[in-house]
C-alpha cells in the first residue's frame, strides 16, 4: 500500500501473475498453490494484509472456497477487502489451493482468530468471529 492505495500482489511473478505476500518464502520464493505458513501466521499476529503485506485495516476479508466460507475456516491470511478483490478477480491465483476454485467467497470481519493445528506440520487455518458480510466473487 502505498498513500494509501492498496495494491495487490506484488512478489515474485510466477506463471505470469505475482505471488501474494502469504505466498512467499524468505528466499523469495513460492508458488500459488501453498500459503507459507510463517507468513501466514506472522500476517495473523501483525496484523497484516496476505496480498500486498501491509497494515491491515477494518473490515478485513477473507478469501476462500464455498467449502471454506460454509465451514467458516480459511486456508488464506486475511486482507485487504479491495486485495482480495483483485487477487479473487485473477484466473491465476489458487491462494493456496492446488487449484482455483470455480468462484471464490469473500468474506467481510471485523475480527478473527488463528487456529493453530493440532500436528505439527499442519496448516495455520483463520476463522472470521464475526461475520460482516459474505459474497459470491
Amino acid at each position: 500500500m502505498s498513500d494509501g492505495v492498496v495494491t495487490a500482489a506484488s512478489g515474485p511473478v510466477v506463471e505470469g501473475s505475482a505471488l501474494p505476500f502469504a505466498c512467499v518464502d524468505d528466499e523469495g520464493r513460492g508458488t500459488h498453490e501453498k500459503v507459507v505458513k510463517k507468513q501466514a501466521i506472522r500476517c495473523s499476529l501483525s496484523r497484516i494484509c496476505g496480498v500486498c503485506g501491509e497494515t491491515l485495516t477494518r473490515p478485513v476479508a477473507f478469501v476462500g472456497t464455498p467449502d471454506e466460507a460454509l465451514d467458516g475456516e480459511f486456508a488464506f491470511p486475511p486482507c485487504h477487502v479491495a486485495c482480495a478483490r483483485q487477487v479473487a478477480a485473477d484466473p491465476r491465483q489458487r491462494l493456496g489451493h492446488a487449484e482455483q476454485p470455480h468462484r471464490w467467497v469473500l468474506v467481510s470481519t471485523a475480527g478473527f482468530d488463528l487456529v493453530r493445528p493440532a500436528r505439527r506440520g499442519d496448516p495455520v487455518w483463520f476463522r472470521p468471529n464475526s461475520v460482516l458480510e459474505r459474497e459470491t466473487l
